[in-house]
């Protein structure tokens, strides 16, 4: 008994810690850091200087959507824009290789990395990425984050954002792609050099297998809607 009162007491303790850290964390980025404004400004500003064209959360694709969060980040639409499982995970898989923090990394911190800060391989590195994503998630709205990372992440051949990926490998909008054309799109930001569909077709569908295995995993499709998007026409650019 006097275990489980101690068990108790200190779970306790640790969920106020947390309450009292993020809420002094949302009132800072809220009143003196709004890291989610500087972030917009950013992808606004690189989509202008490569004349590329945004696109809104309701003009994404819902199956490219689905795709993305079910091979980045399953758990988006309800982490803090952290995965403190898959920061610890990296942690203990990696700080004792190199001292850099490899991995662990969800939407919203990708996003930092595509738009406030430059990616160096350093802890206090990751440290700063973790802090700005959880002011994006303070000030932001999980729909404006996604339309932000939909916007900002390189797909490879010199394609930034989605809609000027679906015009680069496919010559056509995003509306305009099958659901096999967007699975495979979904897969390429990952390594998108490696997955160039028009360098290494192979290569690109085999991630989109995974991509396409992700969303059963997820619960999203099913094994037959998986098999069938596979097997629709990948017609590139």
């Amino acid at each position: 008994m006097r275990l489980l009162k101690w068990l108790i007491r200190t779970v306790v303790f640790i969920a106020l810690a947390v309450a009292v850290i993020f809420g002094l964390l949302f009132l800072y980025f809220r009143i003196f850091n709004n890291v989610g404004q500087r972030v917009q400004r950013a992808v606004m500003h690189n989509v202008a200087l490569r004349h590329e064209h945004y696109m809104t959360y309701s003009h994404i694709p819902a199956v490219f959507r689905n795709a993305m969060i079910a091979t980045e980040d399953r758990r988006f639409f309800t982490d803090p824009g952290i995965d403190p499982i898959g920061i610890m995970r990296s942690f203990i898989v990696d700080v004792e290789k190199d001292g850099y923090v490899e991995g662990g990394s969800t939407i919203t911190q990708q996003l930092v990395d595509n738009s406030i800060i430059v990616h160096r391989k350093t802890i206090p590195y990751k440290i700063t990425q973790a802090f700005y994503a959880i002011g994006i998630y303070d000030t932001q709205s999980k729909p404006e984050t996604f339309a932000l990372y939909a916007n900002a992440i390189y797909f490879g051949a010199g394609a930034y954002g989605l809609y000027d990926a679906a015009e680069t490998y496919f010559g056509k909008t995003p509306s305009q792609l099958n659901a096999g054309e967007l699975t495979m799109l979904a897969g390429l930001p990952n390594l998108p050099s490696l997955f160039d569909p028009f360098i290494h077709l192979k290569l690109a569908r085999q991630r989109q297998a995974i991509v396409l295995q992700n969303m059963v995993d997820d619960g999203l499709i099913t094994s037959k809607q998986s098999l069938a998007i596979y097997h629709e026409p990948i017609r590139l650019k």
